[in-house]
């Protein structure tokens, strides 16, 4: 069976993770895979609409700076050893909302050009570097964690039901 643990660290803006680990998970997947590989989809398929909850509200946040609908994405994988989603911002436009700053030293390594210190400093009128998705994560962590548990612990409990009814056990 799966367990959770979760952290989120940051270090004053040049950098955050978030992190949401599922124990067991890759266990799981396995005896969805062998055994009931629709209930598997399933799963896959409720965990990625718990992931797309957050980026429907980055999206919406981006879209209140009047630059554009804002798209972001949920890519996920149950394939081999690496299991996880993930939320990307779609296009070049979200992607320098949320990124421009982090650095500020131009691609050849000398100072950012005075108009790029500018965007930047307009860019952090709207919050500092994770603009929009970081935020949205912060606001719906909690949502998303009882969801990704909810689809989990679902399709753990089909899967023994399932096994009970043939008389074996997971």
């Amino acid at each position: 069976m799966t367990s959770y643990s979760g952290k989120v660290t940051g270090s004053g803006g040049k950098g955050f993770s978030a992190e949401l680990r599922v124990s067991g998970l890759d266990e799981t997947i396995a005896a969805l895979r062998a055994l009931e590989p629709l209930l598997l989809k399933e799963m896959q398929a409720e965990m990625k609409r718990a992931a797309g909850k957050v980026a429907s509200g980055a999206s919406r946040s981006f879209a209140r700076t009047g630059h554009g609908s804002g798209e972001y994405k949920v890519r996920s994988s149950a394939r081999g050893k690496r299991t996880g989603m993930r939320v990307t911002a779609a296009g070049k436009e979200e992607a320098i909302f949320e990124l421009a700053g982090t650095k500020m030293r131009s691609r050849s390594g000398g100072p950012i050009t005075p108009q790029g210190a500018a965007m930047v400093r307009w860019l952090d009128g709207f919050g500092k570097p994770g603009r929009f998705l970081w935020d949205t994560w912060n606001e719906q962590k909690t949502v998303f964690e009882r969801d990704l548990k909810a689809a989990i612990d679902g399709a753990e409990h089909e899967l023994q039901a399932r096994l009970d009814a043939a008389g074996e056990r997971y």
